[in-house]
């Protein structure tokens, strides 16, 4: 794959997860995300199309991440930035085993043995909302603050993916109600803009790397 593939790509990916994230966020209003919330919740099809958007999302931006990473090699904070994404890799797969695990297992549990659900999510199943949320909220850090210090981006996104961090830190204590959901949402639009903002930019690159391939050289006389 060049390399115009690869910005196009990614910056596609990154776009589409953005745009699944806010639609996932917006459906946070309307089913009560708690792992404590009644059987009947997991039953729910919002519940299943919100962690089915959250799975579609994450790993959307997992394809996008490569190419960020591409456009900071080189430049100030790139070691951040490669250690962040690290980071970020290892807290999008135990969001993943969880989303996964919600949208497949749970409804199922949830409808034949109720009486096992509790015990179900207790039995080490912390590690995945404990373990994702602290490697993306390392990862975003070092991200946001590498993407501040190189410059190849606009000074905003590093913002926002620092203001990302607080936010769902936020969302995952408060876990349900009101301030959770505002807080889930708010997360949701930084990290929307933030990598929606960078994918159009990838994909604008693409098109002016496409553009300068092709274009006819003049012959040497």
């Amino acid at each position: 794959m060049s390399s115009t593939q690869l910005f196009r790509v990614s910056g596609i990916s990154l776009l589409l997860s953005a745009l699944l994230s806010l639609i996932a966020a917006l459906l946070s209003f309307f089913v009560n995300l708690s792992f404590t919330a009644p059987s009947a919740t997991f039953q729910s099809p919002l519940w299943s199309t919100h962690y089915s958007l959250s799975f579609a999302s994450i790993a959307l931006t997992l394809i996008g991440l490569p190419a960020l990473y591409l456009r900071l090699r080189g430049q100030r904070g790139d070691r951040l930035g490669f250690f962040g994404l690290l980071f970020i890799l290892v807290g999008s797969f135990l969001v993943l085993g969880m989303a996964g695990y919600f949208v497949s297992v749970l409804p199922v549990v949830a409808a034949k043995a109720p009486q096992i659900l509790t015990a179900t999510l207790e039995s080490g199943f912390d590690i995945f909302p404990l373990g994702g949320t602290l490697f993306l909220t390392i990862g975003t850090i070092l991200l946001g603050i590498a993407v501040l210090r190189a410059k190849v981006f606009p000074t905003m996104v590093g913002i926002l993916l620092l203001a990302w961090t607080v936010l769902n830190l936020l969302n995952f204590f408060f876990q349900s109600g009101l301030l959770a959901t505002l807080a889930g949402l708010l997360s949701a639009l930084a990290w929307a803009a933030a990598f929606g903002w960078v994918g159009m930019m990838l994909v604008q690159q693409a098109g002016v790397s496409g553009e300068a391939k092709y274009q006819p050289q003049t012959a040497l006389r």
